[in-house]
């Protein structure tokens, strides 16, 4: 077989008679191009397939290095290159080639030494294949980035829920310190085992399915999630790809919504039950007033003092509908708190508790409505006397706390159970048997009222701690 040139403006390749002919039609006529190059790069032969896929005729290449026609950015790969096919390199190389119109393609060029000074090449247009493989390397990267700086946490699971996967937000929802200490461990490691059976259920679904359930980090903290499970194949094994939403937030806000709601209802049916009670009580208080004036009886002062009792009671719950107007007065903390103990302290001493007050200082002024703090302190030790059946101490403590003064009661009572402790407060709910949760949640609307807080601490057989903090009187004058 010899590879010559014809004339100047065309190229022909000779192949003696005594050889295959199929081999003169397969260079004559594939649809790859095969070309033959010096160690330099210069075209010696190039088949007529040059003509259908770079747009140029056969004499136009011949003679003219291969590293012209090669994008800026690959000649000097592609050289280097060519010096190793030179040493017997089977190894594949793609670059981009410019055709006559002036647009690159891709071409994937094998090449074998002949002589140890000459190439001969295939080469094929792999545009198509290559523009594909960028798209779905794009797309890969857009789903890399989405999933590693997502706000939820995203991974991969086995069918038998043990993670393969878990982005960077995953490490922080349970509490690790590194992604890679969760792969290889199962959801249902971080799920209550109350919860197993059902978990196991939809997993075995293999469906798309989303559920709520209680998630447990690594430091025992309970977060409230939302999971969707999404079957998929990965590397022809099927699997899950897990998203996880934490609902934490979310729920309080929801709950607190909700709570507002309870507020809203529970302050109309206040304001509706004070207008129906209000209307008998004066009908009743203008008899009773009669009575008063026959000097030989007590009863109707006996009436007039409990009607006046029920009318406060009933101004307490319109508390619950609005704020009454503001009649705030400058009063001294240390002696309104002294006053309710007191007036308490009696009740106390039948139930074997002893009230210890104490204070750093005799005078802290606050501006208030005094019966409304009063309310609140009686509601309050009252609590502490109720949680010590058994007798104890309660310690009542008067300060200031930076422009603050603040009121501290402890008990030595039973306590409160840390699963419910967040809920005290709420309407309807409390931890005595006939209790109805309005109470505390009256003192702490009327510390709000007061710009204060109110707060509470307690361990279940220790005792409970509430905290009123109020802000201080200024005198600007």
């Amino acid at each position: 077989m010899q590879f010559t040139t014809g004339n100047e403006n065309s190229l022909n390749i000779f192949i003696d008679e005594n050889e295959d002919t199929n081999l003169h039609l397969a260079l004559n006529y594939s649809r790859d191009l095969i070309s033959i190059h010096n160690k330099n790069g210069t075209f010696t032969y190039v088949s007529p397939s040059a003509t259908s896929m770079l747009g140029y005729a056969q004499h136009e290449l011949h003679k003219n290095s291969l590293f012209e026609y090669c994008h800026p950015n690959d000649q000097e790969e592609l050289k280097k290159k060519f010096k190793e096919y030179i040493h017997n390199s089977d190894e594949r190389k793609r670059f981009r080639f410019r055709r006559k119109e002036g647009d690159y393609i891709w071409l994937e060029m094998n090449c074998s030494s002949i002589n140890n000074d000459q190439l001969v090449c295939i080469s094929r247009d792999i545009t198509e294949q290559m523009i594909t493989e960028e798209e779905i390397l794009e797309t890969q990267e857009k789903y890399r980035l989405l999933v590693e700086f997502s706000k939820d946490t995203i991974g991969m699971l086995t069918e038998s829920g043990v993670w393969t996967y878990i982005n960077d937000e995953g490490k922080k929802l349970l509490g690790f310190t590194s992604s890679n200490e969760i792969v290889g461990t199962s959801l249902y490691d971080y799920i209550s085992p109350s919860d197993h059976t059902v978990l196991n259920s939809f997993l075995t679904a293999k469906q798309n399915i989303n559920f709520e359930k209680n998630l447990t980090r690594i430091d025992g903290e309970v977060r409230k999630v939302e999971i969707q499970l999404i079957p998929t194949v990965f590397k022809n094994r099927k699997i899950f790809q897990i998203i996880i939403k934490d609902i934490t937030g979310q729920k309080k806000t929801e709950e607190q919504l909700q709570n507002a709601e309870k507020l809203s209802i529970v302050g109309q049916l206040a304001a509706g039950i004070a207008h129906e009670i209000r209307n008998p009580l004066t009908a009743i208080k203008g008899f009773a007033q009669f009575l008063t004036e026959d000097k030989s009886s007590h009863y109707g002062e006996v009436i007039l003092t409990e009607l006046e009792r029920i009318e406060g009671i009933v101004n307490d719950l319109l508390v619950l509908a609005k704020p009454e107007s503001n009649n705030f007065e400058q009063v001294n903390l240390v002696n309104v708190v002294k006053s309710v103990v007191v007036l308490l302290n009696s009740e106390a001493v039948l139930s074997n508790i002893a009230i210890d007050i104490s204070y750093e200082q005799p005078e802290l002024t606050i501006s208030c409505e005094i019966d409304k703090i009063k309310q609140v302190v009686i509601n309050v030790i009252k609590n502490s006397i109720e949680a010590m059946p058994d007798g104890g101490n309660i310690r009542v403590t008067v300060k200031k706390d930076r422009n603050f003064a603040l009121v501290s009661v402890q008990d030595e009572g039973v306590g409160i159970p840390e699963e419910r402790l967040s809920k005290i407060g709420e309407p309807f709910f409390s931890t005595k048997e006939k209790g109805t949760g309005l109470g505390l949640m009256i003192c702490n609307k009327i510390i709000k009222n007061h710009g204060g807080n109110l707060h509470i601490k307690s361990k279940e057989n220790e005792g409970t701690t509430v905290i009123i903090l109020l802000p201080l009187f200024e005198d600007r004058r």
